[in-house]
């Protein structure tokens, strides 16, 4: 006859009934449940009151890992944030400006966009930069910079540059420039959900009222 051996962990679990507080691994619990070490969790974990929370700085995420596993988010640890910032110096740019640059950014995981722009003068660092506009001097032309999707490389690209037009300075008829474009990162599945094209057509009209994006009410 065989005999069937069962070891059962031995886990030092510690009551106490008058305050209603139970510790696991930890002989002084300061909550209703105070545990010391890893919980793992094989089904759902539900909150349902989890209470204020008005303290900001300092406060950890928990995420859930390729793996399923949940583990506290540590930005400093991180190769990147829910939200990231980066500048974008493009030096002596020629004056018809960044017309196509790839950021190798992947599109798949991230969202991209422009929060901002500025241009200088290179040899003077002058903010006072100027456009000239080829299509006669009755047009007043604009700047424009912006991320746009490829879809060839999957990544995203930005532009900055004038309207049928180029930079000057008033002493200058084209110059060099330094345009510095900050960009604001959102990682895919973390914090942006990206949605599918919304085509419209407008078929001639200036205004006209159609369903919103998909999820939205």
């Amino acid at each position: 006859m065989r005999l069937k051996a069962y070891l059962t962990p031995f886990l030092l679990i510690t009551t106490f009934v008058g305050l209603g507080q139970v510790g696991i691994n930890n002989t002084s619990p300061t909550a209703a449940l105070d545990v010391i070490g890893n919980v793992k969790v094989n089904e759902k974990l539900f909150m349902e009151n989890p209470g204020d929370f008005n303290k900001i700085r300092g406060s950890k995420l928990l995420i859930q890992k390729t793996d399923k596993s949940i583990v506290q988010y540590d930005i400093d640890q991180s190769k990147y944030g829910p939200i990231n910032y980066a500048q974008l110096i493009f030096k002596k740019t020629g004056r018809e400006g960044v017309q196509n640059y790839n950021t190798k950014i992947s599109t798949t995981d991230y969202s991209v966009t422009v929060q901002g722009f500025y241009f200088r003068e290179f040899s003077s660092n002058s903010t006072n930069v100027l456009s000239f506009s080829t299509a006669g001097d009755d047009f007043v032309e604009g700047f424009q910079a912006y991320a746009y999707k490829n879809n060839t490389t999957d990544t995203w690209w930005v532009k900055a540059f004038i309207n049928n037009g180029y930079f000057r300075t008033s002493a200058k008829d084209s110059t060099f420039v330094d345009i510095y474009m900050n960009l604001i990162i959102f990682r895919n599945g973390l914090i942006a959900k990206p949605k599918n094209n919304v085509i419209i057509s407008m078929g001639g009209a200036t205004t006209k009222t159609v369903a919103p994006p998909a999820g939205f009410k």
